[in-house]
């Protein structure tokens, strides 16, 4: 039922406005461009709104790959608005009240529902999926376009992203990848696009300015416990997510990074298999700090964002480091496990 809501409101006529969360990764622009691709085969007008442009692993994709994009400018109101691969309104920037004042408000999505699933008109919000790219896959096979292969192949790269190169894989992260081999896709292309630029396939950095982040964020970091899980807190101008899954592997079972932005900050969490397996996801501590300290906060059970109000990033290092732990400790003794 929510596959056929979202064919009926993407067939409607009107222009249309594609947009995505803040700094988009591969996913978030893999799936704005499949659902343009199905756009423009049905002849619609529409355009794609980037708020704070894209991720340097998305413009290397776009440029590897010669894919040109249909990018906003100018008046963005639009009939029709499609959201892809964001939960809330603070993640779409300045696209968000253009969205709200569409007719139409689709949402596709995997992350866990925020205030733009309560919005949507039409949606298809999957948590468990491990990429939105897999599911625009099937509105596009029951739309019964077809993407070009180079199109094919970013799709394909937004998946093998998004699911840690199927390591977060369900059964249908494979159909729609067989899907896009179907249609074209270059499986060692894409294989090669969603492994960032520098890394060694091992999780290691060998960019010179991600690992000078990744240790000011260790070195700047603050240290507690809960429930016999070390919870880690620190600050960094970029690179954020990746100074998070560093921190995990040196031993923290709960990374949270937080990366000043204007007007907002953004707060990167991480958290290992032993805090999930205590009841301890990154998408509840996104949400926590968020609605502790303003703003809105979302994700996935291992891997989260919060967008907060913008103050001295050591104060909101301090804040979430000095209660954060209690609030751990007590969902611990919710879900059973020692507090």
């Amino acid at each position: 039922m929510a596959y056929q809501e979202v064919l009926e409101a993407l067939t409607k006529p009107g222009r249309a406005l594609i947009v995505t969360h803040r700094n988009a990764d591969l996913d978030a622009l893999a799936s704005a461009v499949l659902v343009s691709s199905a756009l423009q085969a049905l002849g619609k007008d529409h355009c794609i709104g980037f708020p704070e442009g894209v991720s340097r692993i998305s413009r290397n994709a776009l440029e590897t790959l010669g894919i040109e994009v249909s990018v906003c400018t100018g008046s963005v109101e639009a009939p029709i608005a499609i959201a892809v691969d964001a939960s809330n309104g603070v993640m779409l920037g300045s696209y968000y009240e253009p969205y709200k004042r569409s007719a139409e408000r689709v949402l596709i999505d995997h992350h866990e529902p925020g205030e733009l699933a309560s919005l949507a008109t039409a949606k298809i919000l999957e948590p468990e999926a491990a990429s939105t790219s897999e599911l625009v896959v099937e509105v596009l096979s029951n739309l019964k376009t077809r993407p070009e292969p180079k199109v094919a192949t970013l799709g394909l790269a937004g998946i093998i992203y998004d699911s840690r190169r199927y390591a977060h894989a369900i059964p249908r992260t494979f159909s729609s990848s067989m899907k896009l081999l179907e249609w074209g896709a270059d499986y060692q292309a894409a294989l090669a696009l969603a492994l960032p630029r520098g890394e060694t396939g091992r999780g290691e950095a060998h960019d010179f300015s991600e690992r000078m982040a990744i240790v000011k964020a260790a070195s700047r970091m603050k240290v507690e416990r809960a429930c016999s899980l070390i919870i880690t807190v620190s600050h960094i101008g970029s690179f954020e997510s990746s100074a998070a899954r560093s921190l995990l592997r040196l031993g923290a079972d709960v990374a949270v990074i937080v990366a000043p932005r204007e007007p907002h900050s953004r707060v990167s969490v991480r958290v290992s298999k032993r805090a999930m397996e205590k009841g301890v996801e990154a998408s509840w501590i996104a949400e926590y700090i968020a609605s502790r300290l303003g703003g809105q906060g979302g994700g996935h059970k291992a891997a989260a964002m919060a967008h907060i109000a913008s103050r001295p990033p050591e104060d909101i290092v301090e804040e979430i480091a000095r209660s954060l732990p209690g609030k751990i400790a007590r969902r611990c003794k919710e879900a059973g496990g020692e507090g």
